[in-house]
């Protein structure tokens, strides 16, 4: 067995750190959300206009057009991905270092805070079911992972 270098203990020092993880979170989220609004975009035909009865749109236009759905489609998933991981990551390591338990309930009690701050805006209806389904979804899939 052989003692952690200098490095590998910095590099988990800095992996433990709730504000890297967080950081790093919201980049994946945005990625994904880029991805997601990408794909989504791709389906759906509903903000491309449609040429008149008899005529074709030019495929410049149509890919102009198709350009811009994705555009905004994937600028608006991504923020709302990028805050969303964001704010659960950075909730969850809080807890785990208040607590100092590395356990299910910290993703439930992280997945009901970040559910209802994404919620608050709906106010306090909105908040409480925010919360409870986050929750709920949390601990779903901290238990279908295997998490903890």
């Amino acid at each position: 067995m052989q003692m952690p270098t200098y490095d590998l203990m910095m590099q988990e020092d800095m992996m433990n750190n709730c504000g890297v993880k967080s950081a790093i979170a919201g980049v994946m989220g945005g990625a994904l959300g880029v991805a997601f609004g990408v794909f989504t975009a791709s389906l759906d035909t509903q903000g491309i206009d449609a040429a008149p009865m008899g005529e074709t749109k030019p495929t410049r236009q149509v890919l102009k057009e198709t350009w811009m759905l994705m555009k905004e489609k994937s600028k608006s998933y991504a923020k709302g991905f990028a805050g969303m991981g964001f704010l659960y990551s950075g909730t969850e390591c809080m807890i785990e270092k208040y607590r100092a338990k590395h356990d299910n309930w910290n993703a439930t009690l992280a997945g009901c805070a970040t559910g209802g701050l994404m919620a608050a805006p709906g106010g306090p209806k909105a908040m409480c079911f925010g919360c409870a389904s986050f929750a709920a979804f949390s601990t779903a899939i901290e238990y279908f992972t295997g998490g903890h």
